[in-house]
């Protein structure tokens, strides 16, 4: 049977379709579709840009003006935007970032059927692209303060990729806090404080800014074991060295601590008495002591190599560890008489602040 023009039409259109970006659907689990025929050339002329950027063959204007002229030829080329928003922000350009990151979840949104609840994870590589776009917009949002819009982004990246290759829930806690959700905050901080020492120390601040100074003592004396270098950072040394110690994880290395105070120690220093409280803690005698000791033990683990040897300055360490409760804390967070007779915290001394 002769094909007639309208079926040649609706093959037409057929393949059309077929040739543009799809979401495809299957059970719980969501995945973009980039058919080769249309993006296989912009993939290898994005590849191609990529390599000459990163090798520092081109400068950071040429470089965003090549990702617009790209998005004008593909605007449904999604990583185009995501790395259109990562290199405004590296410029310092949320507002502008915030833009490229949304105009690729655009592209991507419209595609996804509003009934879908699944995930769409990162272990599928064409699904990187979109989830790219989500982090460049919670970056955006973190970096203009608009702390309501990042948690919630952040939720969704959530539960689109619960696996979280991307670390996002390492920023929850700290946008959570600082829109208003002071409970919520308090139980992220309590699931991951022991993987990521910022929330040490967010645990602390929660504390303090609702003066429960024992708990607060405690969160911190774990932040001062997990990483030093914010501590110090938050009383006044601004540019910590490395110290010559194991530190086990990049999360209590001294560029961590910088990404801290830039992203979230402006709520800190917007409150005299919560610095004041961390910097009479970091030198109290007994902290210091207990501070040596855990030294002692990432002192020991920086130079010693028998791996029996290692284990047992680990056994010791987490014996250590497991001492930093509230005993102490409540010992040592007590008022005392200053010359005036007068009850005072002690970290108020230094400021002659009398009792809050």
């Amino acid at each position: 049977m002769l094909s007639t023009g309208f079926d040649k039409k609706i093959s037409r259109q057929v393949r059309k379709m077929e040739n543009r970006l799809r979401f495809e659907v299957q059970d719980d689990f969501g995945c973009f579709v980039y058919p080769d025929e249309r993006f296989a050339p912009f993939l290898d002329e994005f590849d191609d840009l990529l390599n000459t950027y990163q090798s520092g063959e081109m400068n950071d204007k040429r470089y965003i003006t090549e990702l617009n002229r790209l998005i004008r030829k593909e605007p449904d080329f999604i990583d185009l935007h995501a790395h259109l928003s990562f290199a405004l922000l590296e410029q310092d350009k949320p507002k502008k970032a915030l833009d490229a990151a949304l105009a690729g979840l655009a592209a991507g949104n419209r595609l996804i059927p509003e009934s879908f609840s699944g995930v769409i994870e990162c272990g599928y590589v064409e699904n990187r692209p979109y989830l790219r776009a989500m982090q460049g917009a919670m970056l955006a949002y973190v970096r203009l303060r608009r702390h309501k819009d990042a948690a919630a982004l952040i939720d969704k990246m959530l539960a689109c990729n619960p696996n979280d290759n991307q670390g996002s829930r390492y920023l929850l806690g700290s946008e959570v806090l600082r829109a208003g959700g002071k409970e919520r905050a308090a139980n992220i901080f309590d699931e991951y404080a022991d993987d990521y020492p910022p929330y040490c120390y967010e645990l602390a601040l929660l504390h303090i800014l609702n003066k429960e100074w024992v708990k607060a003592a405690t969160a911190l004396r774990h932040g001062f074991i997990a990483n030093s270098y914010i501590a110090e950072m938050l009383c006044g040394n601004f540019h910590p060295q490395p110290l010559a110690i194991w530190h086990g994880t990049n999360f209590a290395e001294p560029e961590m601590a910088a990404n801290y105070i830039e992203m979230y120690g402006e709520l800190w220093f917007r409150h005299p008495d919560a610095l004041a409280f961390v910097r009479w803690l970091f030198n109290h005698s007994s902290i210091m002591t207990e501070r040596a000791l855990l030294m002692k033990c990432s002192e020991d683990l920086f130079s010693e190599r028998n791996f029996d040897v290692r284990g047992q300055i680990i056994d010791r360490q987490r014996c250590l560890l497991t001492g930093i409760d509230h005993r102490l804390s409540t010992e040592i967070v007590k008022k005392v008489k200053n010359r005036q007779g007068q009850e005072i915290w002690p970290w108020m001394h230094t400021f002659g602040w009398s009792v809050v």
